[in-house]
């Protein structure tokens, strides 16, 4: 299911994880999350790819006691490259499931109250 309006799901812009991605499922590049949504995300890696561009994304999704593989299918929005030769896409989801898009909302809302007590108990 890709979503019209992707924007309308919580971000969780702290999120940082290593990925594999692939354009074929067979060949895979490393790359890095960063921004995570139920709608999308943005990555880096060395790797050129076109905008427009179907990906396959193996990454983990943390938990709070553990992680879980997950591989997503999304479409390259847009491209900018960085400073350090490297590229950073924005990615939009394709197909991914309603029980898929609910597991990384609620993982993201989770983190985020778990983040605000803990600078709450911090203070």
């Amino acid at each position: 299911m890709e979503s019209t309006n992707r924007r309308a799901y919580k971000r969780d812009d702290h999120f940082r994880s290593e990925a594999r991605v692939s354009l074929d499922g067979e060949v895979w590049h490393n790359g890095v999350v960063y921004d995570i949504s139920a709608g999308g995300l943005k990555f880096m890696t060395n790797i050129i790819f076109d905008v427009g561009e179907h990906l396959w994304f193996d990454l983990a999704i943390p938990e709070f006691l553990s992680k879980h593989e997950i591989k997503l299918q999304g479409i390259i929005r847009r491209q900018e490259p960085d400073e350090d030769n490297r590229f950073v896409y924005g990615v939009s989801f394709k197909d991914l499931s309603a029980d898929v898009q609910i597991s990384i909302d609620e993982n993201i809302m989770l983190r985020e109250r778990f983040h605000k007590k803990k600078k709450f108990f911090a203070e």
